[in-house]
């Protein structure tokens, strides 16, 4: 493995590049922190590089990661602490960085099928977006539609919360309010959205086979154009004194809701 002493070298400052949207955007890369995750994209075929703290690298899980079969052939760097520490965002980090290509998917060319598909409209918090996409990976959602406005789903803090779950569902960017309303008019799918007015117990109502599920922004919930074009509201009751749920909650328990019903 190459041994990488400045902050210069070419990869470090590749994976510091990718701090920015528009170079993630412009590459198709973003960068992948901890063993976990690491594993498990690379077992996708998506790890293109991978750089090594120099004093975590006879780290037991680290040489476990390293013989693995599917990063034998990926580029292995081992960085100087100092170096390393210019490419870490974390506290408290593991030691190891990976460059992983983007997963990329054409809104052009999709088909849709029976079953529970989101919408997220302007949610801003990346941990809260990451658990909703690490959410329906398990919960089985055949596509995520991240409107205009949403925080990237490819930012360190996001990709932290996904757990590698970025891998494993179509994830849809930067879709406009006429392209959403195609989609949802073309696909014959139901639009249920999340309101605190003028809405139904989310418990109470009947999904239908192609369901969209709509969630807004956390503090402002979801934009009059978005929420026009959708034809059933739902909410989640309250039983206690609050208002409203977190946004990653009140997704978690409508997705389970609705898979309760279109689950065979």
């Amino acid at each position: 493995m190459e041994f990488i002493q400045s902050k210069d070298n070419k990869t470090i400052k590749r994976i510091i590049s990718l701090r920015q949207r528009k170079n993630r955007q412009k590459n198709g890369e973003y960068i992948v922190e901890g063993i976990r995750s690491i594993r498990d994209i690379a077992a996708m075929g998506a790890v293109k590089t991978i750089v090594i703290r120099e004093s975590k690298a006879q780290d037991k899980n680290i040489l476990d990661l390293l013989d693995l079969d599917t990063v034998q052939s990926v580029p292995k760097y081992i960085a100087q602490d100092p170096v390393f520490d210019k490419v870490d965002n974390t506290v408290n980090g593991q030691g190891v960085v990976a460059i992983v290509s983007k997963p990329t998917y054409d809104i052009e060319s999709i088909s849709i099928v029976d079953g529970l598909y989101i919408t997220l409209d302007g949610v801003q918090d990346p941990g809260n977006l990451g658990t909703i996409i690490r959410t329906a990976v398990a919960a089985g959602v055949k596509g995520i539609f991240l409107m205009k406005g949403t925080v990237d789903p490819f930012n360190d803090k996001t990709v932290r919360s996904t757990m590698s779950a970025l891998h494993k569902i179509p994830l849809y960017e930067d879709i406009t309010l006429s392209l959403l309303h195609d989609m949802v008019t073309e696909s014959n799918m139901t639009t249920y959205v999340t309101a605190l007015e003028h809405s139904n117990p989310y418990h109470t109502v009947s999904y239908a086979k192609r369901t969209m599920l709509v969630l807004g922004n956390e503090g402002n919930g979801v934009t009059p154009g978005v929420m026009n074009l959708c034809t059933n509201r739902i909410m989640i009751p309250m039983y206690g004194d609050m208002e409203s749920l977190n946004v990653s909650v009140a997704a978690a328990l409508c997705m389970y809701k609705v898979q309760e019903q279109l689950m065979p």
